[in-house]
């Protein structure tokens, strides 16, 4: 029982340290989100948003592999988390595999036709 009750704090603690780097990364300070970001996966590795967030944040700042690593791996705890493909499709573009693009942004507008971020992705994809 107290095992549990440690776990179920590690998450809170994970999901305050995640709103707070979203919160960081809206105000365009990308350095600090991405620590924030870091830190939610250090109390809840299994927490597929915070490494969706770290990603978002390396793409930010221009580390795009590091991107990509992180969005598959949010993808390795849950297949079905739209905004991950979407940000997969994003840095495998902005890398210039855009058949992998593609794949990725077709595999998150299966999930969710009305994903807005995938539909208008795949449009710029298609663009090039």
């Amino acid at each position: 029982m107290a095992e549990q009750s440690v776990n179920d704090l590690r998450k809170q603690q994970a999901r305050i340290w995640l709103d707070y780097s979203q919160q960081l990364s809206t105000a365009i300070r990308y350095t600090e989100a991405l620590a924030a970001s870091e830190r939610a996966i250090a109390l809840d590795e299994t927490n597929a948003e915070a490494w969706y967030a770290r990603g978002t944040c390396q793409a930010m700042l221009a580390h795009y592999d590091l991107a990509l690593h992180d969005f598959e791996h949010a993808l390795t705890l849950d297949a079905a988390f739209v905004p991950a493909w979407d940000g997969k499709a994003w840095a495998l573009g902005i890398l210039g595999r855009k058949t992998e693009a593609l794949a990725a942004v077709e595999q998150a507008l299966e999930l969710d036709p009305t994903y807005f971020e995938a539909i208008k992705r795949k449009q710029r994809l298609e663009e090039f």
